[in-house]
């Protein structure tokens, strides 16, 4: 039997969850050609595991799992690519007013920083941290579609919650004493 996806299968899998799809790939790769192509390859790996999902007893948070790991391949490929990633110090940038345009920018700036400690976490880590705090998916979900238990789905986050915290040190305003 040929792994397809007939109508049937995309009305119950795909399109119930093709928004979160889409704005989960945005939120990692931030760049429309590059989710186009994030997106084409998603569909690809979901193709490939079809049975995989369909027996799956909570296929959606697999499905949008899958669609964070495609993403993050792709982000690193590109990383390797270029041989680096620009950062900026943040510590030099006066924080002004939340709306002016510098501190819109500002803010842009914050979040891709966060973006890219996300990226540098182990890969299940940063699964377990973008489903439970971005896509806000309970613990019980995670570890469903992550094939784990809840507590190793607790541990992930955890792990990356400690990491991050490392990785973004350098964001965290300097107290004078």
């Amino acid at each position: 039997m040929a792994n397809t996806i007939d109508e049937r299968d995309y009305d119950l899998l795909i399109e119930p969850v093709k928004q979160q799809m889409i704005r989960s790939i945005w939120r990692i790769v931030r760049d429309a050609g590059d989710a186009e192509e994030v997106l084409q390859e998603s569909f690809e790996v979901i193709w490939k595991q079809i049975k995989k999902i369909k027996r799956h007893p909570n296929p959606h948070p697999l499905i949008l799992r899958i669609c964070i790991c495609v993403s993050y391949d792709f982000l690193r490929k590109k990383i390797r690519n270029q041989k680096r990633i620009e950062r900026m110090d943040f510590k030099e940038i006066p924080v002004e007013s939340p709306h002016t345009a510098s501190g819109d920018l500002l803010s842009k700036e914050i979040k891709q920083e966060i973006d890219s400690a996300i990226i540098q976490l182990p890969r299940r880590q940063a699964e377990a941290v973008l489903m439970r705090f971005i896509q806000d998916q309970p613990y019980n979900a995670i570890a469903q579609s992550m094939g784990c238990s809840e507590t190793t789905v607790r541990t992930h986050i955890e792990r990356g919650r400690v990491k991050l915290k490392q990785l973004l040190a350098h964001l965290e305003p300097e107290t004078t004493s």
